[in-house]
């Protein structure tokens, strides 16, 4: 008589283990510098090698957001008010970059301060887009105002108020930019930059103030 078939013990037990294939290992995750950056993130970051070109467009960039607001401060009389709020609300900021900074540059090389002039366009521009970038986001809260409100001095004071906001938050991004650098400067160039700088911020905030005084003569006149 031939003998039943010997099978191993384990595979006669039910409660024996069962080894099951391990999945496959789940794919990386990308990287968190692959990630595009937004639009904002270009416009107000800080470029790794800056070129000419590409901070003056971002310096046209932020005029171009403050004219926004000045076509909203233009639309209580229309026509070429217009035309002269586009061209009048940016014309502070390019004011400043045009004249006060070119200036500032001269006191920065005399007192012999580690900065480039890329280092002051830099500056310069990025703080011309967070004061276009503030302008444009008020700006249809302004065109609603303007249109429907009847008392000019009303249109006057946020129309003033809104374009010297936008220039003090430009003074705070281009100072909080060159600080860093600053900080590294002989002490006797420190000495001098506590006083230059002060009164760039000052001559900065004369000079847009009246630039836009004569531009925007829709904040001047009689309704």
């Amino acid at each position: 008589m031939n003998a039943a078939p010997r099978f191993p013990d384990a595979a006669l037990s039910p409660e024996a283990p069962r080894t099951m294939p391990s999945p496959p290992p789940a794919p990386p995750l990308a990287a968190e510098e692959e990630r595009a950056p937004t639009w904002t993130e270009r416009c107000l970051g800080r470029a790794a090698s800056p070129t000419w070109a590409g901070e003056a467009q971002r310096l046209l960039l932020g005029g171009a957001l403050a004219a926004i607001f000045g076509v909203a401060l233009g639309l209580r009389h229309g026509g070429t008010s217009l035309v002269f709020g586009a061209l009048g609300a940016p014309a502070g900021i390019l004011a400043v970059a045009a004249v006060a900074v070119p200036a500032f540059a001269i006191v920065l090389a005399l007192a012999n301060a580690p900065l480039e002039a890329m280092d002051l366009l830099h500056a310069t521009s990025r703080a011309a887009v967070r004061a276009g970038l503030f302008l444009a986001g008020i700006a249809p809260a302004l065109a609603m105002l303007v249109v429907t409100v009847e008392e000019t001095v009303t249109v006057d004071i946020m129309g003033f108020g809104g374009l010297l906001v936008a220039g003090a938050i430009a003074g705070h991004a281009f100072v909080a930019e060159l600080r860093p650098q600053l900080a590294t400067a002989p002490r006797m160039t420190r000495a001098v930059l506590s006083v230059a700088l002060p009164a760039f911020l000052v001559f900065a905030a004369v000079l847009a103030a009246r630039v836009w005084w004569l531009a925007l003569p829709m904040l001047t006149e009689a309704s």
